[in-house]
């Protein structure tokens, strides 16, 4: 029972977390967005990974305010989350988290790949002319397009990067861990016993279905007008 009790509150905060997560990712990736001189309504590709990043974002959060909403009040005046909606919470953003990082790269662009290095960014010699060429939109400056790369890299692709991925697959319980928990937890002998209910109130009665859709288009139905004899010859 704690292990249990334990798990479920872990997979709950993890959702928080997160979801903390995810929303610096859309914010870093619509700066990028920017400096990069793009606009997600005109570039389609672009508007799509922003969505999907969004909805696996808000998607699991939305488990996680479930779990909070339909919580079981406990005997020592603390709450248990539900436990389904948790661990379905815990179960999307362990699997796609490193959707999460793709989709902010992608609309990132590949500056995150290229982005010189301290001795370089640093050097006076050269400051100038990188500033030049790694400018992107007008009214954004270079080290402003430089700084949201950076971050960008770093939720994504450093070791810290790396290390958020491995901890939101297999912290606070792996998916297959999770996975046992939602179908052992989710009530389907209520949802069996429903249908079973449907099938006994005879739902399935011939008299009590719509019409079978005929193969005529109306009422009175249509005729296949025959073909001229003329087109007839020239076909046959």
């Amino acid at each position: 029972m704690q292990t249990t009790s334990y798990a479920t509150n872990h997979r709950h905060s993890c959702i928080g977390a997160r979801a903390g997560f995810g929303d610096l990712l859309i914010g870093a990736g619509t700066l990028m967005i920017e400096a990069n001189g793009l606009d997600p309504e005109r570039h389609a590709h672009i508007r799509d990974a922003m969505v999907e990043l969004i909805a696996i974002t808000e998607g699991f959060y939305v488990c996680g305010v479930a779990a909070s909403v339909y919580r079981t009040p406990c005997a020592a005046g603390s709450v248990q989350p539900d436990t389904v909606f948790a661990n379905i919470g815990k179960l999307l953003l362990a699997t796609r988290i490193y959707d999460m990082h793709r989709l902010a790269r992608h609309v990132s662009g590949g500056l995150i790949v290229v982005l010189p290095g301290p001795d370089e960014d640093h050097n006076p010699e050269i400051r100038t002319s990188l500033a030049e060429v790694l400018a992107g939109r007008d009214e954004v400056p270079a080290q402003r397009r430089l700084g949201v790369a950076r971050l960008v890299e770093d939720l994504t692709s450093s070791y810290q990067g790396g290390w958020y991925s491995v901890i939101s697959l297999h912290g606070g319980g792996s998916p297959e861990a999770t996975k046992r928990e939602i179908r052992r937890n989710c009530p389907v002998p209520d949802r069996t016993a429903l249908v079973e209910r449907l099938l006994d109130r005879g739902v399935l009665d011939q008299g009590q279905l719509p019409p079978a859709q005929s193969d005529r288009c109306c009422p009175a139905g249509c005729v296949t007008p025959e073909l001229p004899a003329a087109k007839l010859n020239s076909t046959g």
